[in-house]
């Protein structure tokens, strides 16, 4: 088996597939249907989340600002409620990962993301969680760290900072035996907004070169909805499987989205937003409760039938099967590839 360290970006999608190294390749099993395809609950948000539970505070006629706790206790119902049916669940250290898992909310059997970079605006180069670290991410169990990288390719000196944060986490990911999912986000430069003709024009070719410069620097991809015209390209554009976001889609928009990208070779979907945003708006607890019971979890059975049914399994992008993987390991690759010294002779009875 080739020596386990860092995988060269020069490798073939096969070839990256095929020498991943025990942690990551558990990770992505962790995070995956027995199929190979991804059914992964989006629950990271920070911002998003305050801002939902300020307006329902204004809503109820108590502004207020959200408390820890509040958010806090927020995602533990949600993870609760919804965690058990996804593959796995992507939380971020302020308020989901750990609480998540103390409180028994995070489903058993269900794979474990962590997000490493703090929550900014976009436009504001990446970096790490204050105090954070993809060391701590693996040491706490996750089976895949999650990045986003915010992408205006056009932009040459701020898309080559984002690279190089990219490829610092990569490093770390390799280092640490731990496998990263790479998120792209497009953005709206000053003056502009999300219908304004010149970014909805320049969006689709963004998605695209984003997935080609953060490809060689990541396990999977997470990718936005190009629009349907633009789908092929952004397959071929993929060096690594790619999954569908829901950017906060509303959710019938985003079932349609679905479809439409498994099609076109995409290997499941990383969603969150679209699946729980109307749980904000109910004004009791137990509103909220049955939304959660009813609402959410008819959506993400929508999901998952739509991956099952067209998603590209990540073994039959790359073309590996189980005997390919296990024809690439040898007696020795604990030892870096070497013979070791004493495995000449086998000694006693076991």
């Amino acid at each position: 088996m080739a020596a386990q360290t860092a995988v060269k970006t020069q490798q073939s999608p096969r070839d990256h597939f095929r020498d991943l190294t025990p942690g990551k390749l558990i990770g992505l099993k962790q995070i995956t249907d027995i199929n190979g395809k991804f059914k992964v609950f989006a629950l990271d948000q920070s911002n998003s989340f305050k801002k939902a539970i300020r307006a329902l505070n204004e809503k109820l006629g108590t502004p207020k600002e959200p408390t820890y706790e509040d958010i806090r206790n927020a995602k533990m119902e949600i993870t609760t409620a919804l965690s058990p049916m996804a593959t796995a669940t992507l939380l971020d250290v302020n308020f989901g990962l750990r609480q998540c898992i103390n409180s028994g909310a995070l489903a058993r059997g269900v794979g474990l993301i962590g997000r490493v970079e703090a929550s900014k605006d976009a436009g504001i180069p990446g970096e790490y969680e204050p105090g954070w670290s993809v060391a701590q991410i693996k040491r706490m169990g996750c089976s895949a760290v999650k990045l986003l990288v915010y992408m205006d390719v056009e932009d040459a000196k701020y898309t080559q900072n984002q690279l190089k944060f990219a490829k610092e986490i990569f490093d770390a990911c390799a280092e640490h035996d731990i496998l990263l999912m790479t998120e792209e986000l497009s953005f709206p430069r000053k003056g502009e907004d999300k219908k304004t003709p010149a970014y909805v024009t320049r969006r689709p070719k963004n998605i695209i070169e984003s997935a080609k410069l953060l490809g060689p620097v990541t396990d999977i991809l997470k990718l936005e909805f190009p629009g349907e015209e633009n789908l092929k390209a952004v397959n071929d554009a993929a060096i690594r499987p790619w999954v569908l976001l829901s950017a906060g889609e509303k959710f019938d928009i985003f079932q349609k989205q679905v479809e439409s990208s498994m099609k076109a070779g995409s290997s499941g979907t990383m969603a969150g937003r679209a699946i729980f945003n109307e749980y904000f708006e109910q004004t009791t607890p137990e509103a909220r409760h049955k939304f959660l019971e009813t609402t959410g979890k008819q959506r993400m059975q929508v999901l998952t039938d739509l991956v099952d049914k067209y998603a590209q399994s990540v073994w039959a992008r790359v073309g590996l099967t189980p005997k390919d993987l296990a024809a690439a390991v040898d007696s020795h690759w604990y030892a870096d590839g070497k013979v070791v010294a004493s495995s000449s002779a086998v000694h006693g009875e076991y």
